[in-house]
């Protein structure tokens, strides 16, 4: 997809942070923008700030781990037209860092909830609706670099974001088969200076430890890597217009991102040097 103007981008987690800086990245190309979040201050102040913007603006409140309300959420963009970008983005982190036999099942079920069934509620509502539209489309699915290589302390998150990595490779093999003009991204930025990297609030849910575990599982694992990467949510949202521009499945927004997902190969190669033996 090459031309945004005059077309519908819906963003899940859009009240702050990366989702609501890829909001306003998407307005200035001149698209109808549709913010998805949880209801409350930040939503309004999202869309008021948008609007002054100039453009088309609408505000809906989702919860994204809650199958209805993201079906609602689909419904009112159809009484719109429809949307052509879907960017299923909401996160949090969860409890602060902790060993992972340590984390409480409710910490897991809320993590697991919006992480990742927040993506399969977004696909199950919308896809269909893109397939029927059958004009362009493309869906961007907000991972991470805890998708893509080992971190300690934060457990849920890494296994919501590696699972949302694996099921953006499943929807993107499906799409091909179907001939479906949509394109899958799946992003995978690195430390980003939002609401999950610091104290404030999560772009979707709740405040986080100061620092935050995400933070400190990138400090732990990949600091010397990391230390000099740390980018804005403002380079990140224009690194995704290119990707769907680019129609690119893979999105790694910071440097050092490739070496650090091939450790996990790396150890593959180290231990089977010959290959596998039957």
């Amino acid at each position: 997809m090459h031309e945004f103007t005059n077309k519908t981008v819906v963003i899940t987690g859009a009240a702050s942070g990366l989702g609501l800086a890829m909001a306003q990245a998407f307005q200035r190309e001149g698209m109808r923008v549709v913010l998805g979040d949880l209801p409350g201050p930040a939503l309004d102040a999202a869309g008021i700030s948008l609007a002054a913007m100039g453009g088309e603006v609408l505000t809906i409140a989702v919860d994204v781990a809650d199958l209805a309300s993201v079906e609602a959420l689909a419904c009112q963009v159809d009484a719109i037209g429809g949307a052509d970008i879907v960017c299923n983005n909401a996160g949090i982190t969860g409890d602060r860092p902790r060993n992972s036999w340590e984390h409480d099942i409710g910490n897991w079920q809320r993590v697991l909830g919006v992480n990742l069934m927040g993506v399969v509620h977004g696909l199950h509502s919308f896809v269909p609706r893109l397939l029927r539209q059958g004009r362009a489309a493309h869906i961007v699915n907000t991972a991470s670099m805890g998708g893509l290589m080992a971190l300690p302390f934060i457990a849920p998150y890494v296994a919501a974001k590696s699972a949302v990595v694996a099921l953006s490779e499943s929807l993107c093999n499906e799409l091909a088969i179907e001939g479906a003009d949509i394109g899958v991204s799946v992003l995978c930025p690195g430390l980003v200076p939002t609401g999950l990297t610091g104290p404030g609030r999560d772009h979707h849910l709740s405040r986080v430890a100061e620092p935050s575990a995400a933070a400190l599982a990138f400090q732990y694992r990949a600091q010397d890597a990391l230390e000099h990467a740390v980018l804005s949510a403002e380079d990140v949202a224009q690194t995704v217009l290119a990707a769907i521009r680019e129609n690119q499945f893979y999105v790694l927004s910071h440097e050092g991102s490739l070496a650090l997902a091939g450790q996990r190969w790396q150890r593959l190669v180290e231990q089977y040097p010959s290959g596998v033996k039957p």
